[in-house]
């Protein structure tokens, strides 16, 4: 009777131990799910403010030879999609103590948005640079106490369990016989261990993110702030007269123009980066001449005054044109930041791949970087390796191209530096295209 009372005993204990834990990690990950949607909500929200300053500039200059109707549209389709993704975390976030702020600045971001849809520029700015940046601030503010609130309890969280644990070892020292005993380190210590590896573990990665976003966004803000400091004092010079003759002006308008575009290249990898991890990205092929993808790259470096040398090609591929402009775009970034002073752009077909390549009589990439090439947030030093200081350039290129089922290769060959796309042509109709083997044909060529 005695032994079976002990053996009741220590299963009601290990059965208790087990329902505590499970309560234990269910806060844990809880709390995990509040701090990810938290540093979701900070990100989504600065890139909002950022949209809506850069479309509110491209309106004003709107009609000038620095910004056209492609432009425009872009800009605020990129706004539109901020504005749903914060709409999304609006569904997924009721409960958390930041709901309310985040209320009040998504109704002032909206509102923003449909001052510049019916076409009232001068009430957007002022809705803008008052009531969304009020807004904007407050959410902010709300999202970091929020975030050391749940870090607390994550702590809290911890500390009691192990306190727990500790109270079921002396109860089961005291009143279970040594065979009970014997049985609770055989079974329920290696559960409490287990549990408690698992917490400690989720604990560190939700610490370990938590720190990482928060120091990105902090790079984020800054960096974004750079062009938009340039494009409001320009801006500015040329709302108060600053700025005498067409000549002079034109330069003034082609340096706004070009640090958009600079922020707009960061803003869209930062999107195609984050819906690439959650929601994914759909990929719409149609036979694209890439003649048409690759002018409309290089364009915005040609405004800026960037010389990019490229032959003409007949070449069509089944593939989706915006996607590929986005990855060529940022290869021809990286190159005007990291390459050497000659730039250009082949592309050459073959039986059922065709080669983009990007190319710069640059240094090359370092050694001991080549196989980071492609991860996010990679920095050489104290120079960001990839397209902006955000990291994000090559690696969303990278991931765009596997997505159209394609692949991007870095290699150095005669003194220059490639970066090469290669796609699958798909069922096209009979094209003709006389150009040069190229650099990664040979390679493969010699390789084989």
């Amino acid at each position: 009777m005695y032994a079976v009372g002990s053996a009741v005993l220590v299963l009601l204990l290990i059965a208790g131990l087990a329902f505590a834990n499970s309560i234990s990690v269910t806060r844990v990950t809880n709390n995990a799910r509040s701090l990810h949607w938290t540093n979701a909500t900070m990100g989504t929200s600065a890139l909002a403010r950022a949209g809506l300053v850069q479309a509110v500039t491209y309106f004003e200059l709107q009609g000038s030879t620095a910004v056209d109707a492609d432009d425009l549209a872009f800009a605020m389709d990129q706004v539109r999609s901020s504005v749903a993704e914060l709409d999304h975390l609006f569904d997924l976030g009721e409960g958390q103590d930041s709901y309310a702020a985040l209320a009040q600045y998504r109704a002032q971001v909206e509102r923003a948005v449909s001052e510049l849809e019916a076409g009232d520029v001068a009430t957007a700015k002022s809705v803008v640079a008052t009531d969304v940046e009020s807004t904007y601030i407050d959410l902010s503010n709300s999202l970091s106490v929020e975030q050391d609130a749940i870090q607390a309890a994550i702590q809290e969280n911890s500390e009691a369990g192990r306190a727990l644990n500790g109270w079921v070892v002396f109860v089961l020292t005291l009143a279970v016989p040594g065979s009970a005993v014997a049985v609770y380190f055989v079974i329920a210590r290696r559960q409490m261990k287990s549990v408690r590896e698992r917490t400690r573990l989720e604990i560190e990665a939700e610490r370990q993110i938590s720190s990482a976003k928060d120091e990105f966004i902090a790079g984020l803000s800054h960096e974004l702030r750079t062009p938009l400091t340039s494009i409001y004092g320009f801006a500015e010079i040329l709302t108060d007269g600053g700025v005498q003759g067409a000549e002079a002006t034109q330069e003034t308008a082609q340096i706004i123009a070009n640090e958009a575009a600079e922020m707009t290249r960061m803003v869209d990898d930062l999107l195609a980066a984050s819906r690439i991890e959650s929601t994914g990205v759909e990929i719409e092929v149609a036979p694209t001449p890439l003649q048409d993808v690759v002018e409309a790259a290089i364009t915005p470096f040609e405004r800026a005054g960037m010389e990019i040398s490229r032959e003409p090609t007949g070449v069509i591929a089944v593939t989706d044109a915006a996607r590929l402009r986005h990855a060529i775009i940022n290869l021809l970034s990286n190159a005007a930041r990291h390459g050497g002073p000659t730039v250009g752009v082949e592309v050459v077909a073959g039986d059922e791949f065709v080669d983009i390549e990007v190319w710069d009589d640059g240094p090359g990439v370092p050694a001991d970087q080549e196989e980071r090439l492609f991860e996010r947030f990679v920095h050489a030093g104290s120079q960001p390796l990839l397209t902006g200081s955000i990291g994000l350039g090559l690696a969303v290129a990278s991931r765009l191209v596997s997505l159209m089922e394609g692949k991007l290769q870095y290699q150095r060959f005669s003194g220059r530096t490639y970066f090469t796309i290669t796609i699958p042509i798909g069922d096209t109709s009979e094209q003709v295209d006389d150009s040069p083997a190229s650099v990664a044909q040979v390679i493969r060529a010699l390789s084989s």
